[in-house]
C-alpha cells in the first residue's frame, strides 16, 4: 500500500526529497512525538526541511477503526508542529470496484475531522507550502492583536498607561467643595443677619452626603 501511495505522490509532482520515510530523522527536532504511532510519510519542504504534512496509509478499515487511525495521526501532527501543518489519511481497498472505492483521501488535521477529498483535491507541494504560511501568518496576526498588560511600577506611572485604580478627577471632589462654600456663606450670613442659612439637621445631611461622595475617590487615590 505504501508503494502505491508513494507512486501517487511522485505523480503529483512531489519531489523525492520532500517525502520522508524514516521519520526517526525528525525525532531530535520533535522529542514530544515519542511513543506515538509513526505515520507512513511526512512531507517536508525540500528547501527549508520544515514539515508540511503527515500522511498515514491504512487498509480497508471502517467505522471506529478509521476514526482511531485519524486520532492517532492527528496527535502525531499536533506534536510535530502543532496546527501549522496538515494531516491526511489515505484508505486503500484493493477489492474496490472503482478508483474512488480503491483509494480514498481524508483530511484529518488541523480540524480533527474526517473530511473526504478526491484525488484531484489532494494538495500538491506548493499548496502545502502556502497553507503553512497562511496558518503562521494568521497566528502571528492574532498574537499581535492581543493587548499586552504591563504590571510594572514604571508602566503604571507612565503617561497614558491604564491602571486598575485610575486617578480621580476634580469633579469627584465637587460635593466637598460645594459644602465648604455653603459653610462659608452660612458663616457670613450668620455674622451679618444673626441667623443661619442651614439648620443643624440640614448641615449634618449635607456633610454626610459630601463625605460619601468624596470617600471612594480618596480610597482610589490612596491605593495608587
Amino acid at each position: 500500500m505504501d508503494d502505491l501511495i508513494y507512486s501517487f505522490l511522485l505523480q503529483s509532482d512531489f519531489p523525492r526529497s520532500s517525502i520522508v520515510f524514516d521519520v526517526d530523522l525528525l525525532n531530535p527536532l520533535t522529542p514530544g512525538t515519542g511513543g506515538l504511532k509513526v505515520p507512513s510519510f511526512i512531507i517536508v519542504d525540500p528547501d527549508t526541511a520544515e514539515p508540511l504534512a503527515v500522511i498515514e496509509v491504512v487498509d480497508a478499515i471502517e467505522g471506529e477503526a478509521l476514526k482511531q487511525a485519524a486520532i492517532e495521526t492527528g496527535a502525531y501532527a499536533s506534536k510535530l508542529a502543532e496546527k501549522k501543518i496538515q494531516g491526511f489519511l489515505i484508505r486503500v481497498d484493493v477489492r474496490g470496484r472503482t478508483e474512488a472505492e480503491q483509494v480514498q483521501f481524508y483530511r484529518i488535521w488541523p480540524n480533527s475531522t474526517l473530511l473526504r477529498l478526491s484525488s484531484k483535491n489532494f494538495p500538491d507541494l506548493d499548496t502545502l507550502r502556502v497553507a503553512r504560511k497562511l496558518i503562521e501568518t494568521s497566528r502571528e496576526r492574532v498574537v499581535a492583536e492581543i493587548p499586552l498588560l504591563s504590571t510594572s511600577p514604571a508602566s503604571a506611572e507612565s503617561p497614558g498607561s491604564d491602571s486598575l485604580y485610575p486617578r480621580p478627577g476634580a469633579g469627584m471632589y465637587l460635593p466637598a467643595l460645594v459644602l465648604l462654600l455653603l459653610i462659608f456663606a452660612d458663616s457670613i450670613v450668620a455674622s451679618f443677619q444673626g441667623q443661619h442659612l442651614l439648620s443643624t439637621s440640614q448641615s449634618l445631611l449635607a456633610f454626610g452626603a459630601a463625605f460619601l461622595f468624596t470617600l471612594p475617590a480618596a480610597i482610589r487615590y490612596l491605593r495608587r
